[in-house]
């Protein structure tokens, strides 16, 4: 019985070995434990194999029922709430990176130069791809890429344990918060209440918050002297049992981690596309006021170093479904050999996504009330702190 074999030009081939090596390299995500295919998570993320550039993919949402009760005979018929449908909808683009494989490996040790050559591109790409895909969550829900916040939380200068109080209190109430300004940056206007946010489930049902911060904010929270009291030893699991990692402790409903702070580069200045970042490093951005209206660079933008202005760090303040994560196409290798008779090669990796933030549109039983959806981030509060 003979044992058959697919060549590395087969669609079925390269799609199964590019997958593998994304597979692999996804354990090292930060955003892994967080994305699940629901708004139980705060990732929601959803597969459409047939979907490629400008095709939209659809999340469903069910809002919850909030009606009155009837007392006693009276008339009950007539007078049910109708159910509420919600919908939002991403259209996915096609990204390709590439990589120059130079001369073909020497592979003479294993008998197979070819598979020595694309394993470490695979490698290499998948390990891109996934900070990749990571930065996109990070500048999505920071509002660095599609739209700025609804809603900040401004700590001023200052992140100590009674800051973590009013954290969770905005969460749960919807109150406490500032109106950002028009260039997305922490303003002086105080925000309309807002609808609290939706928890996200751990794996096992708990229903908490999260709320991330970079470096700079951990270390203002490490010297505050009440810190002690939020540290925890707990094994917090996410979603797909993944132990939550860089936690820095849990107040109330609220667990605290640490992301990485965010390296490379990024073109222009203000609000940018996904194309445009060189990420070696993922992680939260920190922010440049650099004018009195509350213009901005972000972290890694051409100016940002040189550029005079207040510099703030932002967090994050997530429930589930908090963003929205679209893959459409499986992601694909793809090879290509020089014309000076093959002896170098290019490889790359071609894939079909976008992310953006909640905002739920109404499907069914009319407006769900203007603090819940109205152009609000449905599970998103920015928390901005700014340097001394």
């Amino acid at each position: 019985m003979g044992t058959g074999k697919v060549a590395l030009g087969s669609d079925i081939q390269r799609k199964q070995w590019m997958n593998d090596g994304l597979l692999t390299e996804a354990s090292v995500s930060f955003w892994q434990p967080y994305t699940g295919r629901s708004s139980d998570s705060i990732v929601y993320q959803v597969n459409n194999e047939s979907a490629s550039t400008g095709h939209t993919v659809v999340f469903d949402y069910s809002g919850k029922l909030t009606g009155k009760a009837v007392k006693g005979d009276n008339m009950a018929y007539g007078k049910g709430e109708i159910k509420r449908k919600f919908s939002d909808k991403i259209s996915v683009e096609e990204f390709t990176i590439p990589v120059d494989n130079g001369k073909k490996f020497d592979g003479v040790d294993i008998g197979d130069l070819t598979i020595n050559e694309h394993s470490d591109s695979r490698s290499k790409l998948s390990d891109l791809f996934i900070r990749w895909k990571d930065q996109m969550i990070f500048d999505t829900m920071q509002g660095a890429y599609g739209t700025s916040p609804s809603h900040i939380i401004d700590l001023g200068t200052t992140l100590v344990y009674d800051d973590l109080l009013d954290i969770e209190d905005s969460a749960k109430t919807g109150k406490g918060m500032v109106k950002p300004t028009a260039a997305g940056v922490v303003g002086t206007v105080k925000a309309k209440r807002r609808g609290p946010l939706e928890f996200f489930k751990t794996e096992n049902g708990d229903k908490l918050y999260l709320c991330i911060m970079d470096s700079y904010m951990a270390k203002t929270l490490k010297k505050s002297a009440d810190y002690q009291t939020i540290v925890i030893n707990a094994d917090v699991r996410g979603n797909n049992n993944r132990s939550l990692s860089m936690v820095i402790g849990r107040l109330g409903k609220v667990i605290y981690v640490e992301a990485g702070d965010f390296f490379g580069l990024t073109e222009g200045t203000g609000n940018f596309q996904l194309e445009d970042s060189d990420i070696d490093y993922a992680g939260l951005r920190k922010y440049k006021k650099v004018t009195a209206d509350g213009s901005l660079i972000w972290e890694g933008q051409d100016t940002y170093e040189t550029a005079t202005g207040d510099v703030y760090s932002r967090g994050l303040l997530l429930g589930g479904g908090a963003v929205q994560s679209a893959f459409g196409k499986m992601p694909d290798y793809l090879f290509q050999k020089s014309d000076n008779f093959g002896k170098t090669s290019q490889s790359a990796v071609e894939y079909w996504c976008n992310a953006k933030k909640t905002n739920l549109k109404v499907e069914s039983g009319g407006d769900y009330g203007a603090a819940k959806v109205a152009e609000l981030d449905y599970s998103i509060i920015a928390i901005d702190l700014k340097h001394v």
